[in-house]
């Protein structure tokens, strides 16, 4: 019975324990006090979990395409922000602003997306009254 208890708690806390690494804080993999905008055409988008995705083809400085990956917030807080999953489509050109990722390769971290029609809509977890606060300690 002991031995039967002691073999459930350990596979209960090695589950845990990688749950806890599935997710992560957008510090590990962003820099968080710098901004990056990138514009581009939509290739694909995912309202999924963890996190809200979009693909799209950014114009280099040299002309030539990159394969960007835009993360924003998780799916259940973006649904309860208002996101269907509709607003964004491939052949969509959109203009991103967020934060860079650390290892300088194409990813982002997305706070505001500006849609071709003028609409901005707010991809991040975070309040968009905590974002403003946190620009204004960084200045």
């Amino acid at each position: 019975m002991n031995s039967k208890l002691m073999t459930l708690a350990f596979a209960a806390s090695v589950a845990c324990v990688g749950l806890a690494q599935a997710h992560h804080s957008a510090a590990v993999l962003y820099v968080l006090d710098q901004e990056q905008t990138i514009e581009g055409v939509v290739k694909e988008f995912r309202l999924g979990n963890p996190h809200a995705r979009i693909y799209l083809t950014v114009k280099g400085e040299d002309g030539e395409d990159q394969a960007w990956m835009a993360e924003g917030g998780s799916r259940t807080v973006l649904l309860r922000k208002g996101w269907t999953g509709d607003e964004v489509k491939p052949g969509d050109y959109v203009k991103i602003v967020g934060h860079p990722s650390r290892d300088g390769s194409f990813l982002l971290h997305w706070q505001t997306l500006h849609l071709a029609d003028g609409a901005e809509l707010f991809g991040e977890d975070l309040d968009p009254s905590l974002l403003e606060e946190r620009r204004r300690r960084r200045e």
